[in-house]
């Protein structure tokens, strides 16, 4: 991907998460690879996209689609000075809150990666994006999942509830704010569980699916991505441990499906999808 070359070449050293978002960005291109086609013209929409760098991806591989993207953080990204040298002219992005954003047409394709777990209204995020998708088109979601009491970005285990976890981890949670120039992190995050997205499309008419193949693929990525390895060395511990003794394939089963750490959800308008 001539793209991520480019930015790993551009050696932004001002920029501590880079190797972090190219990570990122990699693995979220191979989740999402299956639903493009180098044939077809597809309207596709990115929320949360960031300085670009999937969405320019995406262009690159796949030309013909027509991207865009929506991005609150305008002026945090643009002091990074690393965008205009990444974007393409034929992307179009929104900067706005999902929430003020008017499409001037129907998507085939919206997804999100590692945002959902940060909107404060995350029922409102899938009933505008039911809105905006054309009959048969697809919302596809890229985060974690709370029914695992972990929580991936202070990287420490959930006891209880948020309230409770902050009360034991409050020195901690707010150390790393600190060091990391992320204050409000934690306020953000609003604990988004599985079993609550598939009550919710039950009871708005949504096909709800869990694409239970992330489970391996993050497992993988353990072992393949060193920088994941680093920033979640406890989990990278604990799946070692579980896969030396055998007990990881059993994580698999769907009766745990619901607890798994990290999900991919496909959610339509319709049952035009065969299971996989």
């Amino acid at each position: 991907m001539e793209i991520i070359r480019k930015i790993k070449k551009l050696k932004i050293n001002q920029i501590p998460d880079l190797n972090g978002w190219i990570g990122d960005a990699e693995f979220a291109m191979r989740q999402l690879a299956e639903y493009f086609h180098s044939d077809k013209k597809l309207n596709v929409l990115e929320i949360g996209c960031g300085i670009g760098i999937l969405l320019s991806t995406i262009k690159e591989k796949y030309p013909n689609l027509n991207v865009e993207g929506i991005e609150p953080y305008q002026g945090g990204f643009g002091r990074l000075k690393i965008q205009e040298k990444i974007l393409s002219s034929s992307i179009d992005v929104n900067y706005l809150e999902f929430e003020n954003f008017i499409p001037k047409k129907k998507y085939d394709i919206i997804y999100s990666v590692n945002v959902f777990e940060h909107l404060s209204n995350w029922q409102l995020y899938l009933k505008k994006t039911h809105e905006w998708l054309n009959p048969k088109g697809i919302n596809i979601i890229l985060c974690p999942n709370y029914s695992f009491p972990y929580e991936s970005h202070f990287k420490i285990p959930i006891i209880g509830n948020k309230k409770l976890t902050y009360r034991i981890f409050k020195k901690k949670i707010k150390k790393f704010e600190k060091k990391n120039k992320s204050l409000g992190l934690w306020n953000s995050l609003n604990f988004v569980k599985m079993r609550s997205v598939k009550n919710y499309c039950l009871n708005n008419k949504l096909k709800f699916k869990y694409c239970n193949r992330i489970f391996d693929d993050v497992i993988n990525r353990i072992d393949q991505d060193q920088d994941f390895k680093k920033r979640q060395k406890f989990v990278g511990i604990c799946a070692k441990y579980l896969k030396k003794i055998g007990i990881i394939k059993l994580f698999n089963k769907r009766v745990f499906y619901s607890f798994h750490p990290y999900m991919k959800l496909e959610i339509t308008k319709d049952r035009f999808l065969s299971e996989k």
